[in-house]
């Protein structure tokens, strides 16, 4: 026979799992609800960044590194600081850095701010065309870039010095709109 001991002992414990057992639904019952109502469009932080952005067709647009990318919520913007960015284009890939950025919601526009250096590298011949300046707008599909920022251009000895570019990746061609001074040397 069980003592009368070990029986209130196993009806006290028996009691203490029933109680458990319904306190943890009831919580697990709130806890479902509150996830049910919490709005899951919250401002973020990304750490050590790295992302690519992709066409309609799946192939890489852009790709971007960061220390640090915040994204807002409620306007869908992006700020970057120190971005790094890579832009294939056919045979010659397109390096970017700034001081920050602030990417568009849609993604389309990358407002560079601050000293931003550009700089174009042909794969196969490795012939290296330089660009300095201030404060760039880059529209990604159509991959051109545009300043109103004095502009240095450095390719080989020679060089151009401008006030304001409209580049165009796809085209492979720059404007520069004002104050045009250049220096080319001969082979």
């Amino acid at each position: 026979m069980i003592q009368r001991r070990t029986r209130n002992g196993i009806v006290v414990l028996a009691a203490l799992a029933a109680l458990t057992w319904m306190l943890s639904r009831e919580q697990g019952e709130i806890g479902e609800q509150l996830v049910s109502e919490l709005d899951t469009r919250l401002n973020y932080a990304l750490y050590d960044f790295d992302g690519r952005l992709l066409n309609d067709t799946g192939a890489i647009n852009m790709e971007i590194q960061s220390p640090v990318l915040r994204s807002n919520a409620e306007s869908g913007v992006g700020t970057v600081e120190s971005p790094e960015i890579r832009i294939q284009q056919d045979d010659e890939r397109w390096y970017i850095t700034a001081e920050s950025a602030i990417i568009t919601a849609d993604r389309e526009y990358v407002s560079l701010m601050g000293d931003v250096y550009l700089s174009r590298r042909n794969e196969f011949t490795g012939q290296l065309l330089e660009i300095s300046t201030k404060d760039v707008m880059l529209n990604v599909t159509p991959r051109t870039a545009s300043s109103d920022s004095n502009v240095s251009i450095r390719q080989d000895n020679d060089w151009l010095e401008a006030t304001g570019i409209r580049l165009d990746m796809i085209a492979d061609s720059f404007e520069l709109l004002n104050d045009v001074r250049a220096h080319y040397e001969t082979p």
